[in-house]
């Protein structure tokens, strides 16, 4: 390979690094509001509700309260939950979840972890 072409190839990833990353930025901007939906578990199933506070860069902080678990109603905060393409990781203090956002933005689908237990998660932007 040339050294021509190698210095090339180089740039070209140079370059494309930081246009990824606005993407991630700017999906990451445009989740900022409030989501509703629910938590699965089994035949068990409860509210959600996600509240994206703010934005910087790829990184979202916000809460989200997860209704009717068998250790009742809590909040949980994020500060550190990821974008990357329609990938959002919400590590949480009680429970993780990551979802993917649809392609028109409007919903995210997804799974939650706790230590003991998974399940699925739905989304749909409230505002």
């Amino acid at each position: 390979m040339s050294k021509t072409y190698q210095s090339f190839v180089m740039m070209a990833c140079v370059m494309a690094a930081p246009c990824v990353m606005a993407d991630d930025a700017a999906t990451a901007a445009g989740l900022v509001g409030t989501w509703e939906g629910k938590w699965e578990f089994a035949d068990l199933s409860g509210k959600l509700v996600v509240k994206v506070a703010s934005a910087s860069g790829d990184t979202l902080k916000g809460e989200s309260t997860w209704y009717g678990t068998a250790v009742g109603d809590f909040q949980d905060k994020f500060t550190k939950a990821k974008v990357k393409g329609r990938e959002v990781k919400f590590p949480e203090p009680t429970m993780d979840f990551e979802a993917t956002l649809s392609e028109d933005g409007l919903t995210m689908t997804g799974t939650w972890t706790s230590p003991v237990a998974s399940g699925k998660v739905t989304l749909t932007r409230k505002n």
